[in-house]
């Protein structure tokens, strides 16, 4: 294995993008990225398929944006894989940089993955369950960064 590969996973992975969007916010403690979902109840249902078939604790979580020209992907993918079960990675394609930018300016420090929806009639709120993933790290990229055969190439690439 070369320097900056990772081990192959033994455990069937499944690419989760069911939401509609992205949601950051945070202070000078933390920073939340909220996948965000059109209603609580899908947002329920997403976090139990993603997080709780890992049991009472959620998995820690390693995240990526891979920045293009014109788009972003988010990747958040478990740090550890259970083989006998589907173990999901959090991915989604975005063409607005706005938000991604404005984030990776004023993240500094610990990050969790909460799952959140918006409410229609209010465009610029939304809200987020209490259940968190804890991130490890968060990576910016841009394409040209991301290592062939590495997990985040294999998460954006579908190779899973």
């Amino acid at each position: 294995m070369q320097e900056g590969e990772e081990k192959e996973p033994r455990a069937p992975v499944v690419r989760f993008s069911e939401f509609l969007g992205m949601g950051y916010f945070g202070d000078e403690r933390q920073d939340v990225v909220a996948p965000i979902f059109d209603s609580r109840r899908n947002a329920e249902k997403g976090w139990s398929r993603v997080m709780e078939m890992h049991g009472e604790t959620p998995p820690a979580f390693h995240a990526a944006f891979v920045e293009h020209p014109a788009k972003y992907e988010f990747i958040a993918y478990p740090l550890s894989m259970n083989p006998a079960q589907i173990n999901y990675v959090i991915y989604r394609s975005f063409s607005s940089l706005a938000s991604l930018r404005k984030f990776k300016e004023t993240h500094d420090g610990r990050t969790f993955i909460k799952f959140g929806w918006q409410d229609i009639t209010k465009p610029q709120k939304f809200d987020v369950l209490a259940q968190y993933a804890l991130v490890d790290a968060v990576e910016f990229l841009t394409v040209q960064d991301v290592k062939p055969g590495t997990m985040v190439d294999r998460i954006r690439k579908n190779e899973l």
